[in-house]
C-alpha cells in the first residue's frame, strides 16, 4: 500500500515565500528565547541608522543585534553584514549572525505525462484554443510539476507549462499559425495505467490577437 505522499516541488516563488516564511520563523523563536529571560526587553526589526535589524535584544547589561540571514551568503550580503555589525560595534551592541539553510528544492518528473497530457487534450480540446482557429492539430506539452499528491494509485498535481498547437485560420488562407499557449492547472493521474483522468487548466491566451 503506497499511502498519502504529498511532494512540494518549488518554483522560484514559492522559494522565495519559503524562505521568508523561515526568515519570520527563526525571528520568533529569538524572540521568545529572550522574553523568557528575566529583564530583558525585546525589538523585531529594530532600526539602526538607515539599516533595520531583525531581532534586538537589551538588558541592564548588554545589549545584542541579531541579524538573519541565508545560506550560503553571497559578496553583496557579507557587505551588508560587515556595515552592520560595524555599526553595532560602535553603539557598543554585540552582534550575532543567524544563518539558515536555503531550503532544498527536490525535483519531480514523471516521464510519461507530458504524453499523456497531450493525448488527453487531443480527446478533450480546450474550448479555449478551439476557438481561436477553424482547425487546430496539437503538437506537443511541455509541463513542469509545482506539487504532487499521491493516494495509492491515484495522483493530483499541480503544473505549469506551455501547450503547441498548429492552428487554420481563415484568415491565413492555407498558411498554418504554430502558437504556444501558457498554462497552470490541476491534473488528475492514474499511476498504474499511466493516463491523465481530469485536467483543470487555466490557459493564458492573452498574447493571441
Amino acid at each position: 500500500m503506497v499511502g498519502h505522499i504529498v511532494v512540494t516541488v518549488m518554483n522560484k516563488k514559492f522559494e522565495n515565500y519559503f524562505i521568508k516564511a523561515l526568515h519570520n520563523a527563526k525571528i520568533e523563536e529569538i524572540k521568545e528565547t529572550y522574553r523568557k529571560k528575566e529583564g530583558f526587553s525585546v525589538h523585531k526589526n529594530y532600526k539602526l541608522g538607515n539599516i533595520i535589524c531583525d531581532v534586538f535584544v537589551k538588558n541592564q547589561e548588554k545589549s545584542v543585534i541579531f541579524d538573519i540571514t541565508v545560506l550560503p551568503i553571497s559578496s553583496d550580503e557579507q557587505e551588508r553584514i560587515k556595515n552592520l555589525q560595524a555599526k553595532a560595534k560602535a553603539l557598543g551592541y554585540g552582534f550575532r549572525v543567524v544563518a539558515i539553510n536555503k531550503p532544498v528544492n527536490p525535483t519531480i518528473a514523471i516521464g510519461w505525462l507530458n504524453q499523456a497530457l497531450l493525448n488527453y487534450l487531443v480527446k478533450h480540446p480546450p474550448s479555449r484554443i478551439q476557438s481561436k482557429a477553424e482547425k487546430t492539430h496539437y503538437e506537443q506539452v511541455k509541463s513542469q510539476i509545482q506539487s504532487i499528491e499521491i493516494n495509492e494509485l491515484d495522483a493530483v498535481a499541480h503544473v505549469e507549462g506551455g501547450i503547441e498547437v498548429d492552428l487554420k485560420c481563415e484568415r491565413a488562407e492555407d498558411r498554418l499559425i504554430s502558437e504556444t499557449f501558457p498554462f497552470e492547472g490541476q491534473i488528475s493521474l492514474n499511476l498504474l495505467d499511466k493516463k491523465i483522468k481530469h485536467a483543470k487548466l487555466n490557459i493564458d491566451d492573452s498574447h493571441w490577437y
